[in-house]
């Protein structure tokens, strides 16, 4: 494993890192590195943790320098096994780690299980300590659970989304493929981690290097933060509720002219109010919210892939005036239609 060197004082590397925003990319010389702990959980996505170390050595081989270190923990230093059945051999345990300036939490298919009290105490603690913190797929579960992660904006798998909107009512859940947000960042697992890591590279050392480590894993294009997971998800709601399935494939059909809905409950031979049972149990969101949502989400990608006006893209994502669509989509993004238009350029 490529080990950091340890930084003496958090406060310099921060400084540091101010001073290289405001005159470049830093040169060979500067005595910077930047040290990431992964926590492997049993049964942790082996994809997307590779894909985040595999950012890091590119970066580092692009950098023609070790600037960025890591090290893997497990909570008792013990070789921890991914869902595949690969076993992982832990730098060491999680009563050993200090000095890092991020963490990131790698999990599976079954966080719950964990979350339990000394890793919850480990993320706390760090978070006490103004590490950074970070999720690669369902790991977003065991920060929340942790406390950690506030009022800031985070993501998961979509597998986890609804239970995790249903038992931590207070957190900005988004379906994005990545987010970063004040010192969180999440993403959804698989090829979004390489996303996530290209991103934070881009922060550090500008968009150049970034696009080059892209390129470099046939990545065409770099997704942004906005960028919902996709619509495949759908596929996997399909095992649990076909009628389900039918009504979110009946709403991505009617965008432009948007179904009641008890239109669309008709429609798939369910009551309004059983619909209504398998969005909250199964998406975490009222039908109502789901629809609006996935509107929306419609919507950005006319903005950001397409010229078209702003008021025929309202009207096309079901939005009768400019207006509620400018409304709604600030609220939802955290900024107006134009200003997305204005960032895709």
């Amino acid at each position: 494993m490529h080990k950091g060197t340890c930084l003496g004082n958090r406060e310099t590397y921060h400084l540091q890192m101010e001073s290289k925003a405001r005159t470049g990319t830093p040169s060979p010389s500067d005595d910077i590195v930047r040290r990431f702990g992964f926590l492997l959980t049993p049964g942790f996505a082996p994809l997307g943790f590779f894909a985040a170390l595999e950012v890091l050595r590119t970066a580092n081989r692009f950098l023609n320098r070790s600037f960025y270190g890591w090290q893997v923990f497990s909570v008792d230093g013990d070789p921890v096994t991914a869902s595949n059945g690969v076993s992982i051999i832990a730098d060491q345990s999680i009563a050993d780690t200090d000095n890092l300036d991020s963490v990131f939490v790698c999990a599976g298919f079954e966080p719950k299980k964990s979350a339990d009290a000394k890793t919850l105490a480990w993320l706390h603690r760090h978070y006490r300590y103004g590490v950074g913190l970070g999720a690669i797929s369902t790991g977003t579960y065991i920060l929340a659970r942790a406390g950690v992660v506030e009022d800031r904006k985070c993501t998961v798998h979509f597998d986890q989304a609804g239970s995790l909107r249903e038992e931590f009512t207070e957190i900005d859940l988004v379906d994005g493929v990545f987010e970063n947000d004040r010192g969180l960042s999440t993403c959804a697992g698989g090829t979004s981690a390489i996303d996530l890591f290209v991103h934070i590279v881009s922060q550090d050392h500008g968009e150049q290097i970034a696009s080059g480590i892209a390129h470099q894993f046939l990545q065409d294009r770099v997704r942004n933060a906005q960028e919902v997971q996709s619509k495949s998800k759908h596929l996997a709601v399909r095992v649990k509720s076909e009628r389900l399935f039918n009504a979110m494939t009946l709403m991505e059909q009617n965008i432009e002219e948007p179904m009641s809905s008890l239109e669309v409950a008709n429609a798939v031979g369910l009551s309004e109010r059983q619909l209504q049972r398998l969005f909250r149990e199964h998406t975490g969101r009222t039908t109502n919210d789901y629809y609006v949502n996935l509107r929306l989400q419609h919507s950005q990608l006319l903005l950001l892939q397409t010229s078209m006006p702003i008021v025929q893209i309202a009207l096309a994502s079901g939005f009768a005036t400019p207006s509620h669509f400018s409304k709604r989509y600030r609220d939802r993004f955290g900024y107006s239609p134009r200003l997305e238009r204005k960032r895709a350029l």
